[in-house]
């Protein structure tokens, strides 16, 4: 009964962790954490949205390549709501009785590994190891992801203030 106490707790614990990125209790991480570049991004858009009291003079200012400040501004809360809160899109498929998004890239990438090494019985190990490199090498793109947002949010928010006569 342990093994369960213990993984309720560390769920637990993970919960309080991302609550507190939400509400931005001033829990301080690594600097090459991911979660420091989640709380990054939370406070960020949330200074936007702070910022931007007026969404729809957005549609007013120039857009940028294909990125009109308007679908950016509503994009960027609805990747920080589904990044605290939500756990898949509006748009989930049902393949063979499972969602597709509970289908990780994770465990797709360790299963054709697994299928393309021609090992039976992969050892338990291996398998772990392909998990975990996947793992990291996610980890990597979403914290880039996650810095590239962070710094359209704050170019955003410069925008409308010039736009709107406010202190930049």
């Amino acid at each position: 009964m342990s093994f369960n106490t213990d993984i309720s707790t560390k769920l637990e614990n993970s919960r309080n962790t991302l609550r507190k990125i939400a509400r931005n209790d001033g829990a301080e991480f690594s600097k090459q954490s991911i979660l420091n570049d989640m709380e990054k991004f939370v406070k960020m858009v949330n200074t936007m949205d702070e910022t931007v009291l007026v969404p729809s003079r957005l549609m007013n200012l120039p857009q940028e390549g294909d990125d009109d400040p308007f679908s950016m501004f509503s994009m960027l809360n609805d990747l920080k709501t589904e990044l605290l809160w939500s756990g898949g899109d509006s748009q989930e498929q049902v393949e063979r009785g499972r969602r597709v998004s509970d289908l990780s890239d994770t465990e797709s990438d360790a299963s054709s590994a697994a299928g393309d090494s021609g090992i039976e019985g992969e050892d338990e190990r291996e398998s772990a190891a392909r998990a975990a490199a996947a793992c990291r090498r996610h980890l990597r793109g979403l914290r880039r992801s996650l810095r590239q947002l962070t710094v359209a949010a704050a170019q955003l928010t410069r925008t409308y203030q010039e736009e709107v006569g406010a202190p930049v």
